[in-house]
Formats: structure tokens, sequence, C-alpha cells
């Protein structure tokens, strides 16, 4: 970690996107930039500014780097809460505010003050840089762990620990959970999740919706569960809060490079897991194809699942599955929360799904 004296700093630019981001400061280090996927290369633009042409406000007290402010949980989690770790390594810093920089002036999310809160951070420590800031003493350190990317800080996945025994309760436990999408098929899950559920609610498995839950009370389930299967998205980032409590993952693929796309972080935080890419195609009724749901090898998943959780066989698994890829189908295709229900989108979507599954019933 530096500590950069009277540095100068803008907010994020106009027209500022999760992918399109550019600050200027004086001097333009690059210890302010943000970085990805382990590349060296920020993804943030630190421009040069001349301080002569702007009036800033003056920050007198020691302020820790914060960084990029997202709305989206899944980059709130991963990308938004890894320089926090400062709060824990420096004794001088245990009071110290957060200065973060909003993308697209997003406000603080209610997740993202759960996030702080399990670090003992309160949202009246946050700093959102919304017009030139002049820090007198900001403490930058690196992220300790970039999206889709490596862990840098030795013991950073035990630092959150004692806090969250304190503000969590003690982890341990043998619950067993699958973390679904079902009620999500509009923006992307994938179809035969029904059965999956089905199945492991027969083998015990508890079956959680994240969305019904506060994610404190999901960062509970999970540092309280041995087993934890999720439907591939945004929920899997929970686990970068819980510490070293980390029950053994399998997630279900539903898009492409899931694989690629999750081994960054499982492989950092878990002592077990397993990612199931048996995609076969992504179709839905919306004309965005990021809501598309996952057609998949059910069979094949399960038998992945059967593996990794020591499961029994059900009877007939493959009538069975197929019989629910048609069930959540038809539950996708009639969801009013979809932006269209054209008939002949219904009628093309369903030749597609039945096309890709009459390989499976052989």
């Amino acid at each position: 970690m530096v500590e950069l004296r009277d540095v100068a700093m803008t907010p994020l630019a106009a027209g500022n996107s999760k992918t399109r981001m550019a600050m200027a400061a004086d001097p333009p280090s690059a210890l302010l930039g943000h970085h990805r996927y382990g590349r060296t290369e920020s993804v943030v633009k630190i421009q040069p500014l001349v301080r002569a042409e702007t009036d800033f406000q003056i920050v007198d007290e020691p302020i820790i780097y914060g960084g990029l402010l997202f709305r989206h949980f899944g980059h709130a989690i991963s990308e938004s809460i890894h320089r926090l770790w400062p709060r824990f390594a420096v004794p001088e810093l245990a009071g110290a505010k957060f200065a973060f920089f909003p993308i697209n002036h997003t406000k603080v999310m209610p997740y993202v003050i759960e996030a702080l809160n399990l670090h003992g951070i309160s949202g009246r420590q946050v700093l959102r840089v919304e017009q030139p800031t002049l820090f007198r003493r900001l403490f930058v350190g690196p992220q300790a762990r970039q999206m889709a990317g490596p862990t840098i800080i030795p013991g950073y996945q035990q630092m959150l620990d004692g806090s969250l025994d304190r503000r969590a309760g003690p982890a341990g436990g043998g619950r067993r959970i699958y973390v679904s999408r079902m009620h999500h098929h509009h923006t992307g899950s994938f179809y035969g999740e029904s059965f999956i559920e089905a199945a492991l609610e027969e083998e015990g498995f508890e079956i959680i919706y994240p969305e019904r839950f506060s994610l404190t009370e999901l960062i509970k389930i999970l540092r309280s569960s041995s087993i934890a299967v999720f439907a591939e998205g945004s929920a899997i980032h929970a686990l970068e809060l819980c510490g070293s409590a980390v029950p053994a993952v399998f997630v279900i693929g539903r898009r492409s490079d899931s694989i690629s796309r999750f081994t960054p972080l499982l492989s950092n935080i878990c002592r077990k897991w397993t990612v199931s890419d048996r995609l076969l195609l992504n179709a839905g009724m919306s004309t965005d194809r990021k809501k598309h749901s996952g057609l998949i090898d059910l069979v094949a998943v399960f038998e992945d699942l059967q593996s990794f959780a020591e499961l029994t066989t059900p009877g007939n698994i493959r009538a069975s599955a197929l019989a629910a890829i048609r069930t959540d189908l038809e539950r996708h295709i009639g969801d009013p929360r979809n932006d269209t229900n054209a008939d002949d989108r219904a009628g093309s979507l369903r030749r597609v799904v039945e096309t890709a599954i009459s390989t499976l019933s052989h």
C-alpha cells in the first residue's frame, strides 16, 4: 500500500460505463488503475490533470482509496470491495473513510452497504467522489482480488473472519443448499432447472432463492453449508464475503465460457469445486441475448453432480429431465416479465429447443 500526498482527482469522465472509464489525476499515478482478468493494463484510463484550471474540494483527513463503485450486484461484490482490506491490515486506518468513484452516478446500493458493514464499515464512512477533490493523504492499496483474476494479498481470505464471526455468527455446519434461478427465467436460467430442484430436494438439499434474502442472511447460509450447488449467476460472488468458511461448490453452467468465467474465483477460495459446462445452446423470448436461458445436457450435468455430491440415482432420469425442460420452456414463454410474447417468437423457440433435445432422448 502506498500513501499519496496532495493528490488531486476528478470523478469519472462523463458517459462512463462498466467497460468505458477515464478519470484525471495529478499526479496521474498508475496505482489508481483498475484491473480485471489478471491483465496488466488498467480498464480505467488515468489522464493528466491541470490543477490551475480546476476548483477542488479539499479532504484533509486520511482516506483509503476504494476505487470503482458499481451498481450491478455481481460487479459490486467482485470489483468494489477488494480495496477494503487496509481496514484490517493497517491499525492507523481502522476508522478511515473510503473514497469511491461511482460508475454512471450510481448510489451506494443496499447490498454494498451490507458488504461494507460485514467489514465493520458504515455507510457514513463512504465518500462518493462526484466533484474534483484534493486528498491530503490518500492510501492506495492494490485490488486484493480481481474480477476473474488472481488474489494477490497473502492471507486475504482470512482477513474477514474475525469481523464475520462478530457480525454473522460463527461458521460451520452441514447444510446442503441449491442456489436457484428458478424465478429468474425472464433474465436467464436453464431449461430443466425444475428437475434439478426436485432431485436435490429429494436428497435433503434446501432450495435457496437468493432474491428472498438479504446479503448478510445469504452469507450466513453459505458459511453454515458444507455443499452449495449454484445455477450459474451473480449469487456466486456472495462466496467472496464468506471469509475462509467457503463450502464445496458445484456450478451448473448456463452460458458459454462458464468454466473460464468462474475458475479464477473458485480455484482461489474453494477447497473443492466443479463447474459443469454441458451447454448445448442459449435461446429465449427476449431480443436481448443476455437474457436467454441455457439448454444444457441435463442428464450429463446430473451425472456430474451425482459424482461431486455422492447422490443416489433417481429412476428414469432422461424422461424426467426432458419433461422438466419442456415444462420450464413453457413457463419461460408465458412469463409476463418477458419483453415480448409474440406468437411467432414462441413458436421459433419451441422448434429450436425440440430440435436440440431430440438428440438427448436416445
